[in-house]
């Protein structure tokens, strides 16, 4: 069984379930945005991911919203 990433599980867990929508107006990107974040297709740039934290009271953490490429890390 495949892991529920950190943001989803946030989202469906919220007293009245945030769409991707719904949680990309709040942080200023599309649907589309968080539909590959949750994916884990693709991480988030440095700012929207501080506003994800700060949105989560911290449970969603950083390291689950920054994409890591190991070739970059030369």
């Amino acid at each position: 069984m495949e892991e529920t990433h950190p943001l989803r599980a946030w989202r469906k867990s919220q007293d009245k379930p945030l769409s991707q929508s719904e949680l990309g107006d709040k942080l200023g990107i599309g649907p589309s945005q968080i539909s590959q974040i949750e994916s884990g297709l693709r991480g988030c740039s440095l700012g929207v991911a501080i506003k994800i934290v700060a949105l989560t009271d911290g449970a969603v953490p950083l390291e689950s919203l920054v994409a890591t490429n190991s070739e970059s890390a030369v």
